[in-house]
């Protein structure tokens, strides 16, 4: 079963404003990436956590705040400095999905599944 935009926005108020236009295209493209037999039961969970964090990122870049996805390393606050650990950050790590609340909450989700089972 997929998420609806409606079921989304229930579980995240925060994104009541957002377009639902917008929210419908972040759920497909969740769709084509998650597996919905090895997701099992948390399926549209996992839906939902993807979803978000992708869409968080979204608005954030479309408003000129996205900044940097990286943790940050270090800080100091006369001089006002910030430093972003870079370090290997793609579109598909942990440093990624750490970026938000929604990417982490989605990394303890898969963490969840277990290793999958291949058959050769």
């Amino acid at each position: 079963m997929a998420v609806t935009v409606a079921e989304f926005k229930t579980r995240f108020p925060e994104f009541d404003t957002a377009a639902e236009a917008t929210v419908q295209m972040f759920l497909d493209d969740a769709v084509v990436i998650l597996n919905e037999v090895y997701w099992g039961v948390k399926y549209d969970l996992g839906l939902s956590y993807y979803t978000a964090h992708h869409l968080l990122l979204a608005s954030k870049s479309s408003s000129g705040a996205g900044g940097s996805v990286s943790p940050v390393a270090g800080r100091s606050v006369d001089g006002v400095s910030v430093s972003f650990a870079t370090a290997g950050l793609n579109t598909t790590g942990d440093q990624f999905y750490s970026s938000t609340i929604y990417g982490q909450r989605y990394l303890a989700l898969v963490d969840s599944l277990g290793v999958p089972a291949f058959v050769i």
